[in-house]
């Protein structure tokens, strides 16, 4: 009898034993899964942008060097389909900690499930807390919105031309500075056999690119005035920049069948890998791209009209970082954030070579050969001598009026006065 419950009872401390290391297993693998420690509180970031690899790689490890028991985990999304679904997740109250966002329409859309961040940044750095940021990049954040639901990391500019150095040094020409010298260098390539001024013009927004860099040469203001319907489109100056885009396809200029190639891969293939063209348009954002592929290149604006003054560059902020107000973990996702977006922002800064939107911001080009930092320190004086405007226009309906009315021009299909009419009938029925 007792030998029996001996081994009763040595069988069942067996089953207990083997009970307990199936829950230490199934903990731990939950534990792997979420990558936790105990003690820390996981919170979620869900983006597009940066990369994984430069998350995993530059970014998560300096973070987690500051022990603060807060663990960042990034959830990719491709740009396609980032906005759709994130808008369903936000909805049904699955949303993320923290979200990547784009000023305008984007920004403006989520508004309602965004946490308003001036009290905490207020809190954290100051009264003056938004003077860390260039006052014109703050503007495009804000927008029309009353209050900050963000924070810009990097800018970006279009209205850009970018030279072969290796063209202009063959046929021994100066790289031009108004509309007159560009059509007499791209005269001197074609009779050389050599493409002139390339552009992806099937694109729509290298087309936008360039016609408000244009348009902002001439009267910028009366332009934008237009767009919110406070002035007409069949302005005088704003048939000005048609006409000059038209010129710039009649004259032979761009390249022939322009409207049948796109900038990412056709033209940049072109340009950037085979080398095989003398000059480019695209924004300064390219400096990383063009570093890579070697070579000397030279980064320029264009004087449109002949005045005497190049034309500004327009500013856009390459991603804005908003916080989730239905955050279950606020402080921490806060305490995450406000270093992020400041101090934890230099290595995307660093790799992508984005242009500084936080005043004391240095971004380190000592990796990269002499001309780009030649290149890249051009660009920055650009932006903050001569950006103005920008480049997002926030309704669809009449961006996608103007991208159509541009190629309808290009193709002679319609006269800038007929273009600006059209335009204009959009304009004065959008909604705003």
């Amino acid at each position: 009898m007792k030998e029996t419950n001996g081994r009763t009872l040595f069988i069942l401390l067996c089953q207990l034993a083997l009970v307990l290391i199936l829950l230490v297993g199934i903990t731990g693998c939950n534990r792997g899964r979420s990558g936790a420690q105990d003690g820390e509180v996981t919170i979620t970031f869900r983006t597009w942008f940066p990369d994984p690899s430069v998350w995993d790689d530059l970014l998560i490890p300096a973070w987690d060097a500051k022990r603060t028991g807060i663990k960042a985990e990034i959830v990719q999304v491709a740009y396609s389909d980032h906005f759709p679904s994130l808008k369903v997740s936000m909805a049904s109250g699955e949303g993320p900690d923290m979200i990547g966002l784009q000023t305008g329409a984007p920004l403006e859309e989520f508004q309602e499930f965004l946490l308003d961040i001036t009290p905490r940044a207020v809190q954290t750095w100051g009264s003056n807390w938004e003077r860390q940021w260039f006052p014109s990049i703050m503007s495009l954040v804000k927008g029309k919105i009353d209050g900050y639901y963000g924070l810009p990391i990097g800018s970006s500019h279009a209205g850009h031309i970018w030279a072969n150095m290796a063209y202009f040094n063959k046929y021994n020409l100066r790289v031009p500075t108004n509309y007159n010298e560009l059509l007499a260098v791209t005269r001197t390539f074609r009779t050389n056999g050599e493409l002139p001024l390339l552009i992806g013009a099937r694109d729509d927004w290298i087309n936008l690119d360039v016609f408000i860099n244009i348009v902002s040469d001439i009267n910028g203001q009366k332009f934008f005035d237009a767009i919110e319907g406070r002035s007409s489109f069949t302005d005088p100056d704003i048939i000005q920049a048609l006409t000059i885009w038209k010129n710039l396809f009649d004259q032979g200029i761009f390249q022939d069948g322009a409207l049948g190639v796109n900038v990412y891969s056709d033209v940049t293939s072109i340009f950037e890998d085979e080398k095989l063209a003398p000059m480019y348009c695209n924004g300064d954002w390219s400096v990383s791209d063009l570093d890579r592929a070697g070579g000397v290149f030279e980064i320029f604006t264009m004087d449109w009209n002949n005045d005497g003054k190049p034309a500004p560059v327009a500013p856009t902020v390459s991603i804005v970082f908003s916080i989730n107000k239905e955050s279950k973990h606020m402080e921490e996702t806060w305490q995450f954030y406000s270093w992020f977006t400041t101090e934890g922002s230099r290595p995307l800064m660093d790799y992508y070579l984005y242009i500084p939107t936080l005043v004391d911001q240095v971004v380190d080009v000592s990796r990269l050969s002499p001309d780009t930092q030649k290149n890249f320190a051009n660009a920055q004086q650009i932006a903050n001598d001569r950006a103005a405007f920008y480049r997002e226009i926030s309704y669809p309906r009449l961006r996608q009026t103007l991208a159509d009315q541009l190629k309808a021009v290009a193709l002679g299909e319609s006269t800038p006065q007929r273009a600006a009419e059209i335009i204009e009938a959009a304009s004065r029925v959008e909604r705003r």
